[in-house]
């Protein structure tokens, strides 16, 4: 895993101007690759490379890496795990490193576009082709690494993450406040976009083509899930369709072991990261590392004991780690400049600290991410079986829901039957994916101004079309696939990503290798859970590997305390950002909103954390990235 980062410039005149803005870009991706960094620039095109060494150690595998007839160049960030059966079926046996980054270069070299659907793993890359005078940008199919890019009167800068990216553009772009209906309601822009103006995400599966000639680009996918989805399911059935998904899964932690430095696993305890452990231990034994996170709050669930056991059982060597709530001020902080962008979920301030501790450890970990969206593991899954039953009953609730005392208990009623009460099943599928429902008052947090900006967006209307473009599918598997198209690259992965690889830890998910996902998608709701029952199919191809005691156990989830942590620890560091941010932008928030919402949430009559949480981050970033509010 690396850093990459790089510019093709309009006017090949200005590339001594830009060129120690490029290195300067390139200084902050150290973070993800602190074994090497590399640079080169050729005819307007500059690349810029930081290693995280995992295959071929030696300087053999030194990034940027040019072809062997040296017509193509090559950032690469990521795994490629079926490399070497690659090496076979392309004949590419003259190489010089023992890389999978060379093997990824030599395919596109022969192949271009048409190697792509063939890559087995996780990876976002650019590619100069010098012949052709184009440069490619390529992200993996589910989107598990990120790539930005932006269009300036420069030329096309790109990056891993967002703040080199703005380095590379030489300003900060202001704030596309259209997008904050949207982010209110699921604190993270959706589709790739950013709050950033001009800013984007190359979307999961696609590739952007820049011909440097004529200064056009085209952005076309490679890969698409509907495609997947539309192709018959398996034959297997009962037992055989079984013994078919531990057989792929089992053949994917195989495949994602491949390093040439030590390899540990996160594990909770849970279903998901217990079956990679049970796997990864079969081939590593006791030089398989274990890790498990536990906080300092007692009404919080503590993993770890049931990790601690399972870890005894399979014999691997484990570690685990107590987080507490004292000086998260830091952390936070700088999560918001690893990230970009205002970034909701909490759950990166554990994977920040795990990542701390691991690093020094093992460079490479395996996590149980992918398991719920394929399996059928979330609870909105079998509520959602019930929806023809529910929006009735949740019409005639509405008077009744109304007059009711206000109570946490109450208020998640309320968003449900909010959810159940639409006309569009899409948007019931949208507001089951968060926690602010109808909320009273939701926009009141903004200023008139920005009020009347927003109001004119729908903030569902992503998440609307990706379900629509699954109508035809059975309510789980519609479900599955947003979650797959959604959720995972727009929240789960930049969450893991940013938060390990901020101390240069890479993070490998089994459960999205891509031949048990093209497996997976194909097969009806009913068979992955049937009757509602939440990775029935998953729990019977682990039977008899996995314990039955962590099978049959219950799922716990993994909360983080930051509504604790608004109310204590982190209170004074949110008003101070508070403070500034408003006096920096006048306008934009509304302080008498916040105000009655920590003073609403501090009664514990209603939870108004996420929304707190979403305004904490909104105002650090915009006070850490000066960012201007244009209406």
């Amino acid at each position: 895993m690396c850093g990459i980062g790089g510019i093709a410039l309009r006017d090949q005149t200005a590339a001594d101007s830009v060129f120690e803005r490029a290195r300067n870009a390139f200084n902050l991706l150290k973070h993800r690759g602190p074994d090497a960094h590399g640079h080169c620039d050729h005819d307007g095109v500059i690349l810029g490379h930081s290693r995280l060494s995992i295959l071929d150690l030696s300087n053999a595998g030194l990034q940027p890496m040019e072809s062997a007839d040296q017509h193509y160049a090559i950032s690469y960030n990521g795994e490629c795990y079926n490399y070497r059966q690659l090496i076979h079926d392309l004949d590419l046996h003259r190489l010089r490193s023992g890389s999978d980054t060379e093997v990824v270069l030599e395919a596109f070299a022969l192949q271009r576009a048409e190697c792509l659907p063939k890559l087995n793993g996780m990876f976002a890359f650019a590619v100069h082709d010098r012949q052709a005078h184009e440069l490619w940008l390529v992200r993996d199919r589910l989107g598990i690494k990120p790539l930005y890019y932006a269009l300036s009167e420069t030329g096309l800068c790109f990056a891993s993450e967002v703040r080199p990216l703005l380095a590379l553009l030489g300003s900060t772009p202001s704030c596309n406040v259209q997008l904050l209906h949207e982010w209110i309601y699921y604190g993270n822009s959706l589709g790739g976009k950013t709050l950033f103006n001009g800013v984007v995400q190359l979307p999961p599966g696609h590739f952007l083509r820049l011909r440097l000639d004529a200064w056009t680009a085209e952005v076309r996918p490679y890969w698409s899930l509907e495609q997947q989805c539309v192709l018959p399911s398996p034959t297997e059935r009962g037992r055989s369709l079984a013994t078919a998904v531990h057989d792929r899964l089992e053949a994917a932690v195989d495949r994602q072991l491949v390093s040439d430095v030590p390899v540990g696993v996160f594990l909770s305890g849970g279903v998901d990261s217990s079956a990679i452990a049970t796997f990864a231990a079969k081939s590593r034994g006791s030089r398989l590392q274990t890790f498990c996170a536990g906080f300092d709050d007692p009404s919080y669930p503590d993993e770890r004991p049931r990790a601690r056991w399972l870890a005894q059982r399979l014999g691997t060597t484990h570690h685990d780690f107590l987080i507490c709530g004292e000086g998260l001020a830091d952390t936070v902080e700088q999560l918001i400049d690893h990230h970009g962008v205002p970034f909701f979920d909490a759950a990166n301030i554990p994977l920040w600290f795990m990542a701390k501790e691991v690093r020094s450890k093992v460079k490479v970990v395996l996590q149980g991410d992918g398991g719920d969206e394929l399996f059928g593991g979330y609870r909105r899954y079998r509520t959602l079986r019930w929806h023809r039953l529910l929006r009735p009953l949740s019409a005639l609730a509405r008077p009744f829901l109304a007059l009711a005392p206000d109570s946490r208990f109450m208020q998640r009623v309320r968003r449900y039957a909010h959810a159940f009460d639409q006309a569009d099943l899409s948007e019931t599928i949208c507001l089951l994916l968060t926690t602010e429902g109808q909320g009273p008052g939701l926009l009141d947090v903004f200023g008139k101004d920005v009020r009347r900006v927003i109001e004119a967006t729908d903030p569902f209307v992503h998440y609307r079309s990706t379900a629509q473009r699954f109508a035809a599918l059975d309510i789980c598997r519609r479900m599955s696939m947003v979650d797959l198209l959604i959720e995972l690259p727009d929240i789960f992965f930049e969450k893991v990503d940013r938060a390990t690889m901020a101390h240069g830890l890479e993070v490998r998910v089994p459960f999205l290798d891509h031949e048990l996902v093209d497996f997976m998608v194909r097969l009806p709701g009913h068979l992955t859970m049937p009757g509602g029952r939440a990775k029935f199919l998953l729990k019977a191809a682990l039977r008899g590997s996995v314990p039955d005691e962590i099978l049959d156990g219950p799922k716990k989830g993994f909360n983080v305390p930051f509504g604790r942590w608004l109310r204590g620890p982190l209170r004074s560091h949110f008003e101070d950002h508070l403070e500034t941010f408003s006096r920096a932008c006048p306008g934009v928030i509304n302080r008498d909103t916040v105000q009655a919402w920590l003073a609403r949430d501090a009664t514990g009559r209603a939870d108004l954390s996420s929304r707190l949480w979403k305004i904490y981050n909104l105002a650090m970033w915009a006070n850490r990235f000066e960012v201007r509010f244009d209406l």
